[in-house]
C-alpha cells in the first residue's frame, strides 16, 4: 500500500536490518526549463538541487548503508560539449554521500556518453561494456542491478551486434519512421520505442545463476533496473522490451521480493501475480523549484518500507509469505 496514516504500518517498532537511499531520473542539464513530449514540465537546473538535498538528508540519517541511483544522471538535451562535465558534476554530488553509491545506466546517460566513457565515471563494475552486477549488504539480502540497455540502439558502437539486434527488433515491432513514436501501436506493443531496451541472453543466464545462488543461500533479492518490469506499475511506453522474459526468470524463484525502477517519471506501485512488489520511482527532474523526490528504504526480514520525501510516495512493501514456505 502507498503510505498509510496508520502509525503501526508506516513506523514498524523494531529497527531495520539496514537502510539505503534512493533517487531516480535527476536528468540534470545547465539549460532552461522545458517540457516532456507529453507536455509535463521539466526543471533541468533544479534537479541537481534535489540531489543535493537528498544527499544532505541521507547523511543526516546516519544509519544509511548505501544509496542507489536508478539512472538518467544527465538529460539528453544537455549540450554534447558539456556532457562529460555534467556527468562528472552529478557524480561528484553523489560522492558527497557518506557511504557507497550504486549507479545504473539509463537512456539519457547514453545519449550523452558512450558506455566505455560512462561506466568508469559512474564506477559501474562493467564486463565488456555490460553494466549488470550484484551485491550483498548483509548475508540475508542480495541486490541485483540489471542493464536494461544491454540490447539497445543507443550507447553501443553503431555496428555492434547489440545495436543491430535492437534496430532489427524496432524495425519489426514499430511501423513508424520515428522509432520513439508509439502512434498506431496497440497495448503492450507500445513499449517498442528507441528510448527503451532489452536484457540480452547472456545477462538472462547470469540472472538465472544469481537467483539460483541466492535461493541456495536463502537470500531475499531486490532487483533494480532503470526500466520498469511490470505493466501494473508503469506506462506501456516505459517498459523493458523483454520485461516478460525477465519476469519469467524472476518468477522461477521465491527469493525475489521487490523490483525497483525509474524511467516512468510519474512513479507507480503494483504487486504482480506472484506477490512480487514493483515500485517505479518518481523523478527528481519533474520537481518544481523547492519540491523534492527522493527517499530511503528501511529493510526488514519481511518487508521493505520506502520513506518518501515530498513528491516521492511512501510505500510499505510487505512480502508474500507463501513464497517463503514453498
Amino acid at each position: 500500500m502507498m503510505g498509510s496514516a496508520n502509525g503501526i504500518v508506516t513506523a514498524p517498532g523494531k529497527p531495520p536490518l539496514f537502510s539505503f537511499g534512493i533517487i531516480s531520473d535527476v536528468q540534470y542539464a545547465d539549460i532552461a526549463d522545458g517540457r516532456s513530449f507529453l507536455g509535463v514540465p521539466r526543471y533541468y537546473r533544479h534537479s541537481i538541487l534535489v540531489l543535493q538535498r537528498a544527499v544532505s538528508k541521507w547523511n543526516n540519517q546516519q544509519q544509511l548503508s548505501f544509496a542507489i541511483n536508478f539512472g538518467d544522471i544527465v538529460d539528453g538535451f544537455c549540450p554534447k560539449e558539456q556532457s562529460l562535465k555534467a556527468v562528472q558534476k552529478v557524480v561528484e554530488e553523489f560522492e558527497n554521500f557518506s557511504g557507497p553509491v550504486y549507479h545504473m545506466i539509463g537512456n539519457h546517460c547514453l545519449y550523452n556518453l558512450p558506455r566505455k566513457k560512462l561506466l568508469p565515471l559512474m564506477k559501474i563494475p562493467a564486463l565488456d561494456g555490460h553494466a549488470y552486477y550484484d551485491f550483498s549488504p548483509i548475508p540475508e539480502y542480495r541486490f541485483v542491478v540489471l542493464d536494461g540497455y544491454d540490447i539497445s540502439a543507443i550507447g553501443w558502437p553503431q555496428d555492434h551486434p547489440n545495436t543491430l539486434e535492437a534496430l532489427k527488433l524496432l524495425q519489426e515491432k514499430n511501423p513508424n519512421l520515428d522509432k520513439n513514436n508509439p502512434e498506431g501501436m496497440l497495448g503492450l506493443e507500445r513499449r517498442f520505442l528507441m528510448f527503451n531496451g532489452a536484457v540480452g541472453k547472456e545477462q538472462l543466464q547470469w540472472l538465472d545463476g544469481v537467483l539460483q545462488d541466492a535461493s541456495a543461500y536463502k537470500q531475499k533479492v531486490v532487483v533494480c533496473c532503470h526500466l520498469p518490469l511490470d505493466p501494473g506499475a508503469a506506462s506501456k511506453e516505459a517498459l523493458l522490451w523483454n520485461y516478460d522474459e525477465v519476469m519469467d526468470v524472476l518468477h522461477r524463484y521465491n527469493c525475489v521480493k521487490v523490483c525497483i525502477g525509474g524511467h516512468d517519471h510519474k512513479g507507480g506501485h503494483s504487486i504482480d501475480s506472484h506477490g512480487v512488489h514493483h515500485r517505479v520511482l518518481e523523478a527528481a527532474l519533474e520537481c518544481p523549484p523547492g519540491s523534492d523526490a527522493f527517499g530511503y528504504v528501511d529493510v526488514y526480514h519481511e518487508r521493505l518500507y520506502l520513506s518518501g520525501t515530498d513528491r516521492m510516495a511512501s510505500t510499505d512493501m510487505i512480502f508474500n509469505s507463501l513464497g517463503d514456505s514453498e
